[in-house]
């Protein structure tokens, strides 16, 4: 479903590109070089309204077509695709190695428990020497 939809999406693109590109600028600079003689052929403003309307329905069918692109994006519009981001996390989850749970306290003590090091003595203390 996406690649047809895409291929309609790129082709849209690029006649919205080239109609944009066509049209006339709206400063009057072509006007006053050419004596006004450059709309000549479509009519008055024959040219004009065309351009206008197919601008108008090629943004339309531009906007739609992205956004149906984007829904069908974030849905997954097809089955077992996963992102490379969802697939690294699955696989960080299955290789990670079971986690311990944290150290209890004695029931009565206020003091949180004190880690201990594998050879059996506690940690230095944070401040260190000089």
């Amino acid at each position: 479903m996406n690649l047809p939809l895409l291929i309609v999406h790129l082709i849209v693109c690029v006649l919205l590109i080239a109609v944009v590109l066509v049209q006339p600028s709206k400063g009057g600079l072509a006007q006053g070089a050419f004596g006004g003689a450059t709309q000549t052929v479509f009519g008055g403003r024959g040219a004009n309204d065309f351009i206008t309307r197919l601008t108008v329905g090629l943004a339309i069918v531009f906007f739609l077509t992205s956004l149906s692109l984007a829904l069908l994006t974030s849905r997954g519009g097809t089955q077992g695709e996963r992102s490379l981001i969802q697939e690294q996390a699955r696989r960080q989850q299955q290789s990670a190695p079971a986690q311990l749970p944290p150290a209890q306290s004695a029931p009565g003590s206020a003091t949180p428990a004190t880690p201990v090091a594998p050879g059996g003595a506690a940690p230095a203390p944070a401040g260190g020497t000089r």
